[in-house]
């Protein structure tokens, strides 16, 4: 057979595989990359651990939600994540979607819901109590997908972990009972301290597992989820483990000292190492605290870095 007609033959015969096998890029995060660049405020101080906070104050000011009772660029911004179909994604794809999708979700109710009503300027100072008349924050619906009402512990259940088993309106203390990825705790920030802390990166299919891991290490490092005393030998744990219990081995958590181990601060993985540990030495209560950057008051004048007082104008 002459080498033009075998190519020929084998184009033909491939060209159904290549059709199938094609697929949409990776779903558009720009948006949301740049509304995470411009809200999320790095908490930066020398010897502590990085930690950041999210401008829902600027952002409720910016679309203008006080006047309009809406928020046409956030509008805008759900509809496109919205859009993708899940099924048309590989599972890295889908689980970077479902990720920034859901940490979307969560700031877009969360500005939503900022003022207590008839409270003038009060703010909620967390999201437990940002209920509606829908529901709770975390088991109202929220979102659409596929005909499909979600509320935010749904979506985080059926798509962040995969785990089809449960109600898509489901309340956020209905654990799951199929184990997934603990690496997903951290990477989900819920409007709260104690929750995993907004990323000012959005999630990608090709360094999925990189950022993951990063995420992990970034969190352990706080306060909020582990503290390690040396001293006393110490390892206290967030209670927060005990709601993804079914990723770390039940309600024993064997699995969490393994993860400590392999992501923890090194005071952390001495203090295991030296004392043998197995399991934290003690659980406490999680801060559900809002995440919100807090403005700094205005420095009277003559504080020092207060702005000067412009000179008097001069008679002509």
């Amino acid at each position: 057979m002459a080498p033009a007609l075998l190519v020929a033959l084998l184009v033909v015969l491939l060209a159904p595989v290549l059709v199938r096998d094609a697929r949409a890029e990776e779903p558009d995060y720009s948006g949301w990359r740049d509304l995470l660049q411009r809200y999320v405020k790095v908490q930066a101080e020398k010897g502590k651990p990085w930690d950041s906070r999210f401008d829902y104050q600027r952002l409720y000011v910016d679309e203008g939600i006080i006047t309009k009772h809406r928020a046409d660029g956030l509008a805008a911004l759900h509809d496109r994540l919205l859009s993708v179909r899940p099924s048309d994604l590989s599972p890295a794809e889908r689980t970077a979607w479902a990720i920034n999708t859901y940490n979307f979700l969560v700031v877009e109710r969360m500005t939503l819901l900022l003022l207590v009503p008839g409270r003038k300027l009060m703010r909620y100072d967390s999201p437990l109590q940002a209920n509606t008349v829908d529901g709770p924050f975390f088991a109202a619906p929220v979102a659409k997908v596929g005909g499909r009402e979600f509320s935010l512990s749904g979506f985080e259940r059926w798509f962040v972990y995969g785990d089809t088993s449960g109600d898509v309106l489901v309340d956020a203390l209905t654990g799951r009972e199929r184990a997934g990825d603990p690496r997903l705790m951290f990477a989900l920030c819920k409007a709260a301290l104690c929750t995993g802390p907004v990323l000012p990166w959005v999630f990608r299919a090709d360094s999925l597992d990189a950022q993951l891991d990063r995420a992990v290490r970034m969190a352990l490092a706080r306060p909020e989820f582990v503290r390690a005393d040396v001293a006393t030998g110490q390892l206290e744990a967030t209670n927060r483990f005990f709601d993804e219990r079914a990723d770390f081995g039940g309600p024993e958590l064997p699995g969490v000292v393994p993860l400590l181990r392999k992501y923890g601060t090194p005071a952390t993985r001495k203090l295991i190492s030296a004392r043998k540990l197995t399991r934290p030495t003690r659980f406490f209560e999680p801060d559900w605290k809002l995440n919100i950057y807090v403005w700094p008051s205005p420095k009277l004048p003559g504080q020092e870095g207060a702005l000067a007082a412009p000179e008097a104008r001069k008679s002509p």
